[in-house]
């Protein structure tokens, strides 16, 4: 059973990098598009954003947790990632990681989102990633957690960052709280973790 449940981890791990969901609307904030008359400099500053435009990108995919009442760290996992940056229509944009995982190797998945005129950007995971399973039902399943916060919405996780035009960073960010055993889980296997945890998802990279 131990067995099956670290290949359905495995399985799903690798599904879930295939594509991020594909939308345009992202927090309903009033900058994605809508262009201020006073700001003389918006139109050159777009320049960056245009349709077409094309970005390479190198940097690392991170994962971090730690505990809330220590700050003792559980996860800080620091991947080498590069990515393809391509601007659409409406400043919509799509981004295709090709992150190098451990035990896994580089696998390319695609995220769709939006991005404001002051470089502002937003994109969440697909949902559902693999069959029925969404990102949160997997992050539970391989860590026996509770996850909240406000990163957590129709269960699958939002992002936000920003792009200059030389450096594309992005975050999410949830709570965690992990109250019972966790045979074949990431984090001690077999006890529970005696406190909240705080637990980041992101991406940190600049263009080559």
């Amino acid at each position: 059973m131990k067995t099956l449940k670290k290949l359905l981890f495995f399985i799903a791990g690798i599904c879930l990098l295939i594509a991020c969901s594909k939308s345009d609307q992202f927090w309903g904030d009033d900058s994605f598009g809508n262009k201020s008359k006073n700001d003389q400099n918006e139109s050159i500053v777009d320049l960056k954003y245009s349709p077409g435009t094309t970005y390479t990108l190198s940097g690392i995919a991170l994962f971090d947790t730690w505990k809330v009442i220590d700050g003792t760290v559980l996860q800080n996992a620091h991947n080498v990632c590069t990515a393809e940056l391509v601007f659409l229509e409406k400043h919509n944009f799509m981004i295709t990681f090709f992150e190098d995982k451990p035990g896994i190797g580089i696998v390319p998945f695609e995220c769709y989102g939006k991005i404001a005129s002051s470089g502002i950007l937003s994109f969440k995971y697909p949902a559902p990633v693999f069959g029925p399973l969404y990102i949160t039902d997997i992050i539970k399943m391989s860590s026996c957690a509770t996850i909240w916060g406000p990163s957590i919405n129709e269960n699958t996780l939002l992002f936000k960052g920003k792009f200059d035009g030389t450096r594309f960073t992005d975050e999410t960010k949830f709570m965690a709280k992990i109250n019972e055993p966790c045979p074949g889980g990431m984090f001690y296997e077999f006890e529970p973790i005696n406190s909240n945890l705080h637990w980041t998802f992101g991406h940190d990279l600049t263009v080559d």
